[in-house]
């Protein structure tokens, strides 16, 4: 079944995203031109994994206002205006940064003075997985061919 001949009324898949953020932000926008906009797992956390292991947080559009959105995107989400946000990066980094020195103060005193092995001191980077950071990247639009530029 081509686009042509499918339902006019079936919903197609415009963007899969990694931010909630971002999925309701961009839903909002499209909501208010009009178009009617879906959020599939706006119940995830934007801070986790998970929504990624999930699918993301997909944007679902009308198969009729397709190329308007799609219009509208590439309008607002131009590649050459997007860059990459080190200001969370530099955050991440601080809080990383203390978390490390608080345990560091508080093991080292007991690794000084023999009463815990040295072998603990090895458990902190593992630690560090259990942190929860927000992957920020672009997620992936599923734009109309007719609205991209050639």
């Amino acid at each position: 079944m081509t686009e042509e001949t499918a339902a006019p009324d079936a919903m197609v898949r415009l963007a899969v995203l990694v931010s909630r953020s971002e999925a309701l932000v961009v839903a909002s926008m499209l909501e208010d031109h009009g178009i009617p906009v879906c959020i599939g797992g706006s119940a995830h956390a934007s801070v986790s994994v998970n929504s990624l292991a999930l699918c993301g947080h997909g944007l679902w559009v009308p198969r009729v206002a397709h190329l308007l959105a799609s219009e509208l995107l590439i309008e607002v989400l131009n590649d050459e205006e997007w860059a990459f946000s080190y200001g969370l990066r530099r955050a991440v980094l601080r809080f990383l940064g203390l978390w490390a020195g608080l345990n560091v103060a508080v093991i080292l005193p007991f690794v000084l003075g023999a009463e815990v092995p040295a072998i603990a001191l090895s458990e902190i980077p593992l630690a560090l997985l259990g942190v929860p950071a927000n992957p920020q990247g672009r997620g992936d639009y599923n734009l109309h061919p007719d609205a991209l530029p050639s």
